[in-house]
């Protein structure tokens, strides 16, 4: 009798569990369905804002490739340190400068990015190529949806 009582308490619970496994799988299901579209919302609006940050520093370094300060200006740099650059092209016309830039050191929090970079001048010096490279960090600002170079050290 003991054995029967506890088979059928047994076959109670499976079917109590049966009936409801299924709503709570399902909801279960839809929750890590809708976090599942939430993560990936999130991740594909960091890589559109990370798209854009790059986008920007691709416009400061035409504008030094072109030693154009106006377009340095309209990337965010400040008119003092354009007018420094506009002082180094002066002197160094056949300078180059480029950044190098790894998508693993770019970091972005809200409005604010900061990306970690190699930057490398290569000026002539004697009739001969020298180039100094050294680490720099950019700072971005987004104002009016559009990101800026806010800050360079």
């Amino acid at each position: 009798m003991r054995s029967s009582t506890a088979f059928f308490a047994l076959v109670v619970t499976a079917g109590a569990f049966a009936v409801t496994a299924p709503d709570a799988l399902a909801q279960a299901a839809k929750d890590n369905a809708a976090s599942a579209a939430a993560r990936m919302t999130a991740a594909c609006q960091v890589i559109a804002e990370a798209t854009l940050v790059q986008e920007t520093l691709d416009r400061f370094d035409s504008a030094l490739a072109a030693h154009d300060v106006d377009q340095l200006q309209a990337a965010g740099i400040e008119p003092a340190s354009a007018k420094g650059w506009q002082r180094f092209f002066k002197s160094n016309p056949d300078a180059k400068v480029t950044d190098n830039c790894p998508v693993t050191d770019l970091f972005i929090g809200g409005d604010t990015a900061v990306w970690n970079c190699t930057e490398t001048s290569t000026i002539t010096s004697a009739g001969k190529p020298v180039q100094y490279a050294h680490l720099i960090r950019f700072t971005f600002t987004k104002k009016n949806g559009e990101w800026m170079i806010s800050d360079r050290k």
